[in-house]
């Protein structure tokens, strides 16, 4: 291609042309200010437009001046070459910047036609038209910043990761490194969202995302998945010590004292690691982004599970469990449906009289493969997937049924009372108050004789305020509460004092187990005495030895609960008498 002439002509060719349907086009595109120029095929003028003649002659520069054949070079030099050398010419689009050094960049939307024609003398023609689109792309990008990034952070969001975790497992596919990616979840930051606020958590969430950036590696991604996770993509890995060592690196970056709003605040995260392997590799490069983050957010899982602020990465035997919980998740619906689901009493007794006085209502589920599933393996999947709100409403049902039953058939008395466990999601559900005391009417039972058990987690974590509100509804129409499991948590005493109870559960390793010593039954007549001060009954839980029966009696519980003196039965099987032989 020949230079271009270094000045283009001030007049148009076509100015004097009469009115065609050619020249209202062309007036068409001056008023959308479309800069035009036509070129031969060597590219040497031929004819432009007003906007044209001012793109392609000189702009001036700090310095100097630019001639108007570089921007034209800049453009024809774009121009595929098979275009130029194929007598069948052809069309080619695309975006150009135009700017000067030194100077903000134009953006122009090219289109360039190459038409070649053996009879023109020049050979054909190069028709050029360019709009400026610098403010439409600047538009674009801010656009994208906010598709791609999290508000709250900055940080790229979970689509823009995923993107990158499929393109770094693409460029890993022939090698021997690996591709790893890191799921970093806050320890307990829905417990300061409720305790302190949600402005608070954004920014211990913004102090986490910095000094996450500053703890991995230059070259690796980090990014909000969204809640109280985040990413963090390691590319080029060598192998699964690396990865560890880079997660605990994270970890412990991350832990801490951390100060904000003056609030002190003790910091700790877990991480789940997900690495690449040979499956992951068979896989299109977006679905092996997708099982990776996938790997990485069940490690972090079994984490928080095992105990929180720890390292765990995805293993097989991490697989079969979720693989498990999956199937239970996906079970538990059709198993309320289809009456897989039942129902059993374990009767809680009198230390005294040794008459059963109340019956705890203990969920069974008969899997039709499976066999008996423990409550312990799907009451967690069931509160992780919303199930358990159907499922305990259902089960608060049968027991109000059943507590009827026994009552009309002289097997209790008038007093007798059934204790039925309760989900956060059921208390906080501000339609739950009602439905318990429609229950009760519907069933003709008296207030008192529904007792509803909640753990401390139940009361003090994820909507605490509605949970809280729920409770006092509930006694104050009569209802009674007990804190089940009571001295498994930090917060229980102040359980007592600020939110206030009916039944106080002692767990089953507080109440004197085999092995116990006479400090620990000193504690628990301290226990049993504050509990009688604030006029609560006191249940000892897991009752399995005669021995242990004994001092619970001397320590002053008031009721006993276990193997020993009742094991769990259907309902037309209640035992209403302590049996010790």
């Amino acid at each position: 291609m020949t230079d271009h002439h270094s000045v283009l002509p001030a007049s148009n060719v076509a100015a004097s042309m009469p009115a065609t349907p050619l020249t209202q086009l062309r007036q068409l595109v001056d008023a959308a200010e479309i800069a035009t120029i036509f070129t031969t095929i060597r590219g040497e003028y031929l004819d432009a437009n007003a906007a044209g003649r001012e793109l392609f002659q000189s702009h001036a520069v700090p310095g100097g001046r630019l001639d108007g054949r570089e921007s034209l070079h800049t453009v024809l030099d774009q121009i595929p070459q098979r275009l130029l050398n194929n007598f069948e010419g052809g069309v080619w689009h695309g975006d150009i910047d135009l700017g000067v050094p030194g100077a903000p960049a134009t953006i122009q939307a090219t289109t360039v036609l190459v038409q070649h024609d053996p009879t023109h003398p020049d050979g054909g023609f190069i028709a050029v038209m360019c709009r400026d689109v610098t403010d439409d792309r600047y538009r674009f990008d801010e656009l994208r910043h906010l598709v791609e990034h999290d508000p709250v952070t900055g940080l790229l969001n979970r689509t823009a990761a995923l993107e990158r975790i499929a393109a770094a497992v693409a460029r890993h596919d022939d090698s021997g490194d690996q591709v790893a990616v890191l799921i970093v979840d806050v320890d307990r930051l829905r417990d300061v969202n409720d305790a302190l606020g949600h402005e608070i958590g954004d920014r211990l969430l913004a102090s986490t995302a910095k000094r996450l950036a500053t703890a991995v590696r230059p070259n690796d991604v980090v990014a909000r998945l969204g809640g109280d996770e985040f990413l963090v993509l390691c590319d080029g890995v060598s192998d699964t010590a690396a990865a560890v060592e880079l997660a605990d690196r994270v970890r412990k970056a991350l832990t801490g004292r951390l100060t904000i709003h003056q609030l002190e605040l003790d910091v700790s995260v877990s991480v789940g690691i997900g690495i690449t392997e040979p499956e992951l590799r068979e896989m299109d490069p977006p679905d092996a982004a997708v099982h990776l983050v996938t790997r990485a957010d069940t490690a972090v899982h079994a984490a928080k599970q095992a105990g929180r602020a720890r390292t765990t990465i995805f293993t097989d035997q991490l697989k079969n469990r979720a693989k498990v919980r999956t199937e239970i998740a996906a079970a538990l619906s059709k198993a309320l449906r289809e009456g897989e689901l039942h129902v059993e009493y374990q009767p809680i007794f009198s230390a005294v009289s040794e008459q059963a006085e109340a019956a705890e209502a203990l969920v069974r589920w008969s899997h039709p493969v499976r066999g008996r599933i423990e409550a312990s393996e799907f009451i967690p999947v069931a509160e992780e997937t919303g199930v358990i709100v159907p499922i305990g409403d259902w089960v608060l049902q049968q027991a109000c049924v059943a507590t009827r039953f026994w009552i009309d058939h002289g097997v209790v008395g008038p007093r007798f009372a059934v204790h039925v466990n309760v989900s956060r999601m059921q208390l906080a559900n501000s339609s739950f108050v009602n439905r318990v005391v429609d229950l009760l009417r519907e069933h003709r039972l008296r207030p008192r004789q529904i007792v509803l058990e909640a753990r401390e987690a139940t009361l003090l974590g994820r909507d605490a305020e509605n949970v809280i509100r729920s409770v006092r509804a509930l006694r104050r129409v009569g209802v009674r509460i007990a804190l089940d499991n009571f001295g498994t948590g930090s917060n229980a005493l102040s359980l007592l004092t600020e939110i206030g109870a009916d039944v106080l559960k002692l767990d089953g390793t507080l109440a004197l187990p085999s092995g116990a010593s006479e400090a620990d039954t000193r504690v628990v007549r301290a226990l049993v005495l504050l509990a009688h001060a604030l006029n609560m009954e006191v249940v000892a839980e897991r009752v399995t030895g005669v021995e242990q029966l004994r001092r619970l009696r001397a320590a002053g519980c008031d009721l006993v609960q276990g193997h020993l003196v009742g094991r769990p039965s259907a309902p037309e099987e209640l035992t209403v008498q302590m049996n010790l032989d």
